[in-house]
């Protein structure tokens, strides 16, 4: 892949190596170093022996590394010989046949191709093209072929090698007839691609076999006019028969699943296959197919741990034993206002028993939180300012109880809001909870510092008999806001309380 590629996926890749001191090391990459980047690929200019190691490419999208693939390279130097063992091809051959040996894993190369010539034996130069066909194998054929590719780089010349250990086989016996192709071949294809494969058998015209494709162990029919995949009549000349296979538009069901040919003989059958695989587009689709497959699996575990954030939370706070509490020289957990009017203090009956009921047998019995609550712990007599000043400054938390039927909060409720209020978002030594008892229909009726808080997540809503259990979502979102404590479950009074609301 190129770097055009690159900047249309919106990537760039940095490299790295591994090294044992300082880990991996960014590389120093340029047009006039000894080593550079192409694309997806790392080049030498030449490679040395200490270039030796692990390397990891790192696909950048502009601000996050979004994935990497690791390789190594091993260096050894060079005992004069004109190939390389690590890029060694082997391939084994019949004796009168015929063979073409490509170049292999050329593809970065394919501009030069024109430019490599093929030696044998490191000695003879025997062709030039990216291509080496050898019309009918002779037992002297066997041996080394190597391809070489030079190519110059800021004025110097370096050869890349490929090479071929050809091992030649005795003739084929034409005595009875043989399948010669397929054996079990693998061939990459494009989606949509119109190919032909050839099924090939050594045999004498009075030889009584019959030559049949099938998939899946259904008989591939001869070619009419509309089927995708189909054969055509068999062919004869020079000892072989040739049982073609076309595919008139490769698809994707045509993927992954084997062609047999099948070769009868006296009742004894023989057969080859072929399995078609899809082409990767360029390089980078090794890459990207993983990658993707990674960032979806981010992305499912992202979204569900957004949705059930709450209880991810609880729940390693459980595992850890985690307290927050300990060694913060707060008194209580939570300050507990109730915001009351005019109008509410005749209907407030409800409200009244969850601020002094409900609330606090749940949050203190069941899970050992320490609630103050000014209508109970309030002494009788002393001034209330400054009781509720130095009380929300012992707190961690506060709690504030609001219901839809609150328009302007009376003198009491009115400087215990503005006090809390001020404390969480001026002087931020107290965080704000806010519990929307009873539904409120328009938010803009309240204070604009009650507005920023109904904004920042830290509302709960109260949902009558639904919030009613500690297994409900009321009771997990305020024990997440709430300080992390260890808790002690009991639910035979929250389930008693309730049933009162």
């Amino acid at each position: 892949m190129d770097n055009n590629d690159l900047q249309t996926y919106g990537l760039n890749i940095t490299w790295f190596k591994d090294t044992s001191e300082h880990g991996p090391m960014e590389l120093r990459l340029g047009e006039k170093r000894r080593i550079t980047s192409e694309g997806t690929l790392l080049e030498f200019w030449p490679v040395m022996v200490n270039d030796t190691g692990k390397y990891s490419c790192h696909l950048f999208n502009g601000s996050h590394d979004v994935g990497q693939m690791k390789t190594s390279l091993t260096v050894a130097r060079s005992d004069e010989a004109c190939y390389d063992e690590g890029h060694l091809y082997e391939q084994t051959c019949h004796v009168g046949v015929s063979i073409t040996l490509p170049c292999p894993d050329m593809n970065a190369y394919k501009d030069n191709e024109e430019n490599i010539v093929w030696y044998k034996d490191c000695q003879t130069q025997v062709h030039t093209g990216a291509f080496y066909l050898i019309e009918k194998l002779e037992k002297d054929n066997a041996g080394y072929y190597t391809c070489k590719l030079s190519l110059d780089n800021a004025g110097i010349q370096y050869n890349i090698t490929r090479t071929w250990n050809l091992t030649l086989e005795d003739a084929i016996d034409l005595s009875k007839p043989k399948l010669v192709y397929p054996h079990q071949e693998r061939i990459v294809v494009d989606i949509g691609e119109n190919r032909t494969f050839e099924c090939k058998v050594v045999a004498q015209p009075d030889d009584l076999i019959q030559i049949a494709w099938k998939s899946n162990g259904t008989l591939i029919k001869d070619c009419n006019q509309n089927e995708s995949v189909c054969t055509r009549k068999t062919l004869e000349g020079s000892g072989i028969i040739v049982k073609p296979l076309v595919f008139n538009s490769i698809k994707k069901e045509h993927l992954n699943r084997p062609f047999k040919c099948i070769l009868s003989l006296e009742g004894s059958l023989t057969h080859g296959q072929i399995i078609l695989q899809e082409k990767e587009n360029s390089d980078i689709g090794r890459i990207i197919k993983p990658l993707f497959g990674v960032i979806v699996i981010i992305i499912i575990v992202a979204a569900l741990c957004i949705q059930y954030k709450v209880e991810i939370v609880l729940l390693f706070r459980e595992l850890m034993g985690s307290d927050e509490t300990l060694g913060d020289g707060k008194e209580y957990d939570a300050y507990v206002l109730l915001l009351k009017s005019g109008k509410t203090l005749v209907n407030a009956e409800e409200e009244q028993q969850f601020a002094l009921e409900l609330l606090p047998s749940v949050l203190e019995q069941q899970f050992g939180y320490q609630l103050c609550i000014f209508e109970r712990d309030a002494p009788p007599g002393g001034a209330s300012a400054d009781y509720v000043l130095l009380s929300i400054k012992k707190c961690r938390r506060l709690i504030i109880i609001l219901s839809d039927e609150w328009i302007a909060a009376d003198d009491s409720s009115m400087y215990e809001l503005m006090t809390g209020l001020h404390q969480a978002l001026v002087e931020r030594i107290i965080k704000p909870i806010l519990i929307e008892f009873k539904p409120i229909k328009n938010y803009k009726i309240l204070p604009e510092s009650l507005q920023l808080i109904c904004k920042s997540k830290k509302m709960v809503k109260w949902r009558g008999t639904k919030s009613v259990s500690k297994k409900s979502y009321f009771w997990k979102k305020m024990r997440y806001l709430m300080p992390a404590k260890l808790a002690n479950y009991s639910e035979h009074e929250t389930e008693t309380l309730g049933k009162k609301l």
